[in-house]
């Protein structure tokens, strides 16, 4: 059966015309999206995850002292050809008053997690490609990238995986499955362990925004928001009908937001719809974010660039801006952007479900 296309509702409110880096960007004036939150289609849920090991993926090796290592796996999990990757220390301290390190290796599909402990003395871009290099040695289907997302690390990560043949190393704040487990260890694994100390809150590193590409400028745009039943199993936002667009992984048990929750959006219209939302497949978006303080729309793109979208001029704008963040807070830091020609279009030309990691940890605190 064809899918049925996706729909909006209509927006908090109107904006009036702003000014995008001298360029007009004019509101989406009178236009309405309908939605029907009530009475969705539902349709059975996927299994859920059960514990294995993908056929054809690395070994899980078991971290000292953190419990074995294992492999969650939704049923029919194929394997990826992207890996993402983070190498840390973890809140944990050592009988030497040392803290722990850890490497953890996952893929975007989430068939394999590795997690494996590693010795304060061989933190070293050397330690670090041996070892991911046993991993890919390990795997039937060889990663064609390896992600991370810790800028700390960039220059160790980078010289590590530097000489890993053909897989390329990215770094990439889209590593939404790595993400998960990662804040899942956080809660479940890292307090129960033996010199658990619980970390600070980190600030937000302070970044300049740069000018936004002539290529991803629109005409109209809106902030609206869809009921989070859309996104699950039965819902009508899919792989088919996204256009150039991405799904982050959902959310699973007591961190996934009810079915009637509204995740929060941002709608750009344009006539140039298809060749933005093409462009913003090579920017590795990560995510949208409004920054309140200094009263700007950001697009957050690779590993630390922040893209000044529009800046926010009125109280009705703020408004909008203030209620966006909050819903990303309600919806662990899920939104989404779309690209469409405009509000009557029967489908966008580029849909994207991100994640902002830091509204998430907001809306936890």
């Amino acid at each position: 059966a064809p899918r049925r296309p996706i729909q909006m509702p209509a927006p908090l409110s109107m904006h009036v015309p702003l000014l995008l880096l001298g360029c007009a960007f004019a509101p989406a004036a009178g236009w309405r999206l309908a939605v029907q939150p009530q009475g969705m289609r539902r349709s059975g849920r996927a299994g859920h995850p059960v514990l294995q090991q993908q056929p054809g993926s690395p070994r899980v090796s078991a971290a000292p002292g953190s419990g074995a290592a294992i492999a969650v796996v939704p049923p029919s999990a194929p394997a990826s050809g992207e890996w993402q990757l983070d190498f840390y220390s973890r809140p944990v301290q050592g009988a030497d008053g040392k803290k722990l390190w850890e490497l953890l290796v996952t893929d975007s599909a989430g068939s394999f997690y590795h997690a494996e402990a590693v010795p304060s003395n061989c933190v070293n871009s050397r330690e670090l490609r041996k070892r991911v290099q046993a991993l890919i040695d390990a795997s039937d289907i060889k990663p064609k990238s390896v992600r991370f997302f810790r800028a700390q690390m960039k220059n160790m990560i980078t010289i590590a995986l530097s000489e890993l043949g053909a897989t390329r190393c990215t770094p990439s704040r889209s590593t939404y499955t790595l993400y998960n487990w990662l804040s899942e260890r956080e809660r479940t694994i890292y307090p129960q362990m033996a010199g658990y100390r619980p970390p600070r809150p980190e600030p937000p590193p302070l970044r300049l925004p740069v000018k936004l590409p002539d290529q991803l400028r629109g005409e109209q745009y809106a902030f609206v928001t869809l009921p989070y039943a859309e996104f699950l199993p039965g819902g009508g936002i899919t792989a088919d009908n996204i256009g150039f667009g991405a799904l982050c992984p959902l959310p699973s048990g007591p961190q996934a937001p009810p079915e009637d929750a509204m995740v929060p959006g941002l709608v750009v219209f344009s006539q140039r719809a298809s060749a933005i939302a093409a462009w913003l497949t090579g920017v590795d978006l990560a995510f949208v974010k409004a920054v309140l303080e200094s009263r700007e729309l950001m697009l957050e793109v690779g590993l630390d660039t922040q893209y000044l979208f529009a800046r926010i001029r009125t109280p009705e704008q703020n408004l909008e801006a203030q209620l966006f963040e909050e819903g990303k807070g309600r919806t662990t830091g899920l939104h989404f952007l779309s690209v469409q020609t405009s509000a009557e279009a029967d489908a966008p030309d580029g849909f994207w479900l991100l994640k902002d990691v830091e509204a998430e940890k907001a809306g936890a605190a």
